[in-house]
């Protein structure tokens, strides 16, 4: 058995202090903030409600029709972005406040995803962005 001086006994009884005060702080940190502060509940739409609807799509290629992975779909204005699936589909959720909704397709990550894609820049008007129909966005490779 090892002998420690008292000095040692201090130090180590205050490490096993201050980790057991760490330990309770954090353990009922959380608990007690979920007493202090709760969310109010609401069911329904709440006051900042506003009707969205869904724009969705395709991407692919304009020669093969094979779809694109990877391809960055952005929302000028919104700053919505999007990568579109290993099928070429994408989709957002969009508020029904504008005129118009300017979609930016760019190929961020170059050949991997089976060729160099040029950007294309498609702007509906609120009617073709409320239509039924998915888009089909057919994009050029670059030669």
């Amino acid at each position: 058995m090892i002998k420690l001086t008292e000095t040692s006994r201090k130090i180590i009884k205050a490490i096993y202090r201050g980790v057991g005060i760490v330990g309770i702080a954090l353990s009922l940190g959380g608990c007690w903030l979920s007493f202090v502060y709760e969310e109010p509940k609401m069911y329904g739409p709440g006051p900042d409600y506003r009707e969205d609807f869904r724009i969705q799509g395709k991407v692919v290629n304009k020669k093969t029709g094979a779809p694109i992975t990877g391809i960055t779909v952005y929302i000028q204005y919104l700053n919505y972005q999007t990568t579109t699936s290993y099928n070429g589909q994408f989709y957002f959720w969009l508020p029904k406040q504008h005129d118009t909704y300017t979609l930016i397709f760019t190929d961020i990550d170059g050949s991997a995803n089976g060729g160099n894609f040029k950007q294309y820049t498609r702007v509906l008007t609120n009617e073709e962005a409320h239509g039924e129909d998915p888009l089909l966005i057919e994009l050029e490779e670059v030669e």
